[in-house]
């Protein structure tokens, strides 16, 4: 899970992974990721809240602890128990069945705000946008963002200084996707855009989250970024690996097979020709090993650190700062790119993976973004 905080303490999360106990089944520490999401939180009338709430797709590991932890129904019910999301962005992947009860208490929010009718779907804890194609029509008259548009406005507000690019799931890859249940096909696939000053007319730092996306969706992004000079929108300084450092994002599985040990040509483009300076890469997932199971594939962990300036730009959450007590890995988002920060803050991008990971967070310095 993924927590933006902006300069104006503007808090995005991309999807959620909070699990419970004290220890995992390696008896490592279980870092207490809801206690530091709310002391990371704004809080409206003693209230904790999130300005935005992105579900990549709706597997359970990007969405497990959603149903206990977050506040579903009316606002007027709300307590400071909890933790609302103003505005809630979604695929229509989440329509589809067998779904975890985590899944499903977000569809039924969603339903909820679906239902709502004039001012009432546009306040507070009620926002509600689709992202990508809508087959069988379950968000009707909701507000639809696809591939290709730039965003700038989250939770009412227009901001000068943030934006987020949508490069997926494309149309086909949903359709594709409710048919043979794999919802990783479907993952919102984003690059957040930030600007030094809000008078800037460039953005100079620039994040990509991709979900559990595959090489197939990586190819199709890249290929209509480059036929529609969009290649800014590929830019990244800080890159969440995606499925959890699965060799997915650079060939078929099973890795075993001589004939996808090979990387494609495009997921190296990516890495390599679109790469900022300074640029690091997040591996959420548990610690990196040869043996099975995968993910996470330590081939793709090897090809990750060569697109890189230096090994340690590379960040296996799992062992961090040591693999029996992972804490959070925290980024400052500057005009320079991103920089480790040494101290706990506010910006975060805390990450978990499929088997239980670790966290990632940015602080929210004088110079951040």
């Amino acid at each position: 899970m993924s927590l933006i905080t902006l300069k104006d303490n503007s808090t995005i999360l991309i999807d959620c992974n909070i699990r419970e106990g004290e220890k995992d089944s390696n008896d490592n520490n279980i870092y207490n990721v809801k206690e530091d999401l709310l002391k990371s939180t704004q809080r409206r009338n003693k209230n904790p809240f999130i300005d935005l709430f992105i579900l990549s797709h709706p597997d359970e590991d990007h969405c497990r602890g959603f149903k206990k932890n977050f506040y579903t129904g009316s606002t007027s019910d709300y307590s400071e128990i909890n933790r609302k999301n103003d505005e809630i962005w979604v695929t229509s992947m989440l329509f589809t069945t067998d779904q975890s009860n985590d899944a499903n208490a977000i569809r039924n929010e969603v339903n909820r705000r679906k239902r709502l009718t004039g001012e009432a779907r546009n306040t507070r804890g009620n926002r509600l946008r689709l992202i990508g194609y809508d087959e069988d029509k379950k968000l009707e008259n909701v507000t639809a963002y696809v591939p290709g548009n730039e965003i700038n406005e989250i939770n009412d507000k227009t901001y000068n200084n943030f934006s987020f690019f949508i490069h997926a799931p494309f149309k086909k890859d949903l359709i594709t996707s409710r048919a043979t249940a794999d919802r990783n096909s479907s993952s919102i696939v984003v690059q957040a855009r930030f600007k030094d000053k809000d008078t800037d007319q460039d953005h100079v730092t620039f994040a990509i989250f991709g979900g559990d996306a595959d090489h197939y969706k990586w190819e199709k992004i890249i290929e209509i970024s480059e036929n529609n000079n969009n290649e800014k929108y590929l830019k990244w300084d800080l890159f969440l690996a995606p499925h959890h450092c699965s060799w997915t994002y650079f060939n078929d599985v099973s890795y075993d097979k001589e004939e996808n040990q090979t990387p494609k040509d495009y997921s190296l483009k990516l890495l390599n020709d679109y790469k900022e300076a300074g640029g690091k890469i997040v591996s959420s997932s548990k610690k990196i090993v040869k043996e099975k199971p995968n993910p996470p594939h330590k081939p793709a962990k090897d090809e990750y650190i060569k697109a890189l300036d230096s090994k340690d730009d590379f960040y296996e959450l799992a062992i961090i700062p040591k693999e029996k007590s992972p804490e959070p890995v925290e980024f400052i988002v500057t005009n320079n790119g991103v920089t480790k920060s040494t101290e706990k803050a506010k910006v975060a991008i805390t990450s978990g993976g499929a088997a239980g990971a670790a966290s990632t967070v940015v602080k929210n310095g004088d110079d951040v973004i």
